[in-house]
C-alpha cells in the first residue's frame, strides 16, 4: 500500500487567486461559446491512490466539433523576456496524463493582470525546449513568439480552428 504522504500545496494565496481568476476568465469564455466542456476536479480524492503524485489533470476537458476532445490547462502566467516559464515537475505529470488518455493537452496561459490576450501553447511543443533552473526549480522556457497569442474576445472555436492551422 502506498503511504507516501501529499506534499501540502506550495502555491502562494495570491498566486492560487489569479490563477482562479484566469480558470474563471477561461470558462466565461468557453461558456459565450457555447462549446461542451467539462471542469475537472482537481482534489487528491479525484485520483487513484496509486496515481497520485504521478499524473497531473488539465481543467477543462473542450468538445470541439467535428476534432473531439481537447484539454487545456489554464495558467496566470507573466510574460518573461525569455518567455513562457513552465515547471517541469507538472510538465512531466502532464505527460503521463495525456499518454494515459490519449488526449492533446494546451496550456492556456493568460495574464494575471487580465485583458483579452491569451497564449497558447501545445503541451508537445516543450519537448525539445531545454533544461533550466530558476529558484532552485527545474523549468521549461518557451520563447513568446513560439506561443500562439489568442484573442479571447473571438470565439473560443474560431481561435482553436486558427491555432491548429498554424501548428
Amino acid at each position: 500500500m502506498n503511504k507516501k504522504r501529499q506534499r501540502p500545496s506550495s502555491i502562494r494565496p495570491a498566486d492560487a487567486a489569479k490563477g482562479a481568476a484566469a480558470e474563471s476568465a477561461f470558462r466565461a469564455w468557453l461558456d459565450a461559446s457555447v462549446l461542451p466542456h467539462i471542469y475537472v476536479e482537481q482534489s487528491p480524492m479525484s485520483v487513484p491512490v496509486p496515481l497520485r503524485g504521478h499524473i497531473k489533470r488539465p481543467d477543462y476537458i473542450v468538445g470541439i466539433p467535428h476534432v473531439g476532445m481537447v484539454a487545456f490547462d489554464v495558467k496566470a502566467k507573466t510574460l518573461y523576456p525569455e518567455g513562457l516559464v513552465f515547471d517541469l515537475d507538472e510538465i512531466c505529470k502532464l505527460r503521463a496524463f495525456a499518454r494515459m488518455f490519449r488526449v492533446t493537452i494546451y496550456f492556456a496561459c493568460l495574464d494575471p493582470e487580465g485583458g483579452h490576450l491569451a497564449y497558447w501553447v501545445r503541451l508537445d511543443q516543450l519537448d525539445g525546449v531545454p533544461l533550466q533552473h530558476m529558484a532552485r526549480k527545474a523549468v521549461l522556457v518557451l520563447p513568446l513568439d513560439q506561443a500562439q497569442p489568442v484573442d479571447m474576445r473571438a470565439s473560443f472555436y474560431d481561435a482553436f480552428l486558427d491555432a491548429v492551422s498554424l501548428a
